[in-house]
């Protein structure tokens, strides 16, 4: 599974004073850490700096290529600091997150097509969908919508909308029929999600991020937004891969347990 580092998002308190303050060395911090934990993206989202927005999103790109060599994520609804943080990340490997079926589609899919990047496209029209027939529906719209502007399926990045389960019961397992929905029926499309939305509002959160990471790479999950760091985290997702059959003989797994004891 792909693993895209959450931890440069202005909504988090810390990334956002850091990014504010252009303090280097904590953001520099944040990268080193996810990229030693196996992140190969970094989700940059600045929105929350506000008018600071483009010139936080360049700063922090510039971080990126001078202390890792991870892909970057480039996460913002507003098409021009898009644009400007394809130009400023140069020859990295680029996500563009993202585009929904309405919402800054053709902007976003025109950038893709013209610098090479993968494209998160979210199956939201009017409507936000919650059963699985509604996001079914949805996502093969959308990846027809998405193929007929010229984005090839292996550039696409089908986001499942998990949604927190503090409010709906039924939203895992939506997601997860969504995921093997993806797998089975597009096999060359990623799926991904903000994974930790699943445990939003709720006490200790990574009870419920471990155990829905577990299910989700069962069912296919190709990568998603999370917390790499998470000693936790990453354990659920070294035994997941056992269960899920993607770890031959357990290999990996067993260097992994060695490589923390």
């Amino acid at each position: 599974m792909i693993l895209i580092g959450e931890k440069l998002n202005s909504s988090i308190p810390r990334a956002q004073q850091a990014f504010e303050a252009r303090d280097a060395q904590t953001v520099t911090e944040l990268i080193r850490t996810q990229a030693a934990a196996g992140a190969s993206f970094l989700d940059v989202n600045t929105a929350v700096c506000a008018a600071s927005e483009q010139a936080a999103m360049l700063w922090t790109i510039g971080l990126i290529r001078e202390n890792c060599d991870c892909g970057i994520m480039i996460d913002t609804a507003d098409p021009k600091v898009m644009a400007a943080a394809v130009q400023a990340a140069g020859d990295c490997p680029l996500i563009l997150n993202s585009a929904t079926i309405t919402d800054r589609f053709d902007a976003v899919t025109a950038l893709a097509k013209e610098s090479g990047a993968a494209v998160v496209g979210l199956p939201i029209d009017d409507d936000m969908p919650h059963s699985l027939e509604e996001k079914c529906q949805k996502l093969d719209f959308l990846i027809e919508k998405l193929r007929a502007a010229g984005i090839q399926d292996d550039r696409i990045y089908a986001d499942v909308l998990v949604e927190t389960l503090a409010t709906d019961g039924g939203s895992a397992k939506s997601a997860l029929g969504a995921i093997a929905y993806m797998a089975e029926n597009y096999p060359d499309v990623k799926t991904t999600c903000g994974l930790s939305n699943v445990s939003f509002g709720l006490p200790r959160r990574v009870l419920i991020n471990t155990a829905f990471v577990s299910a989700a790479m069962a069912a296919g999950l190709s990568s998603a937004i999370i917390d790499p760091v998470s000693p936790a985290m990453r354990d659920a997702i070294a035994a997941a891969r056992v269960v899920a059959g993607l770890d031959d003989y357990c290999m990996d797994y067993i260097t992994y347990i060695r490589g923390n004891e």
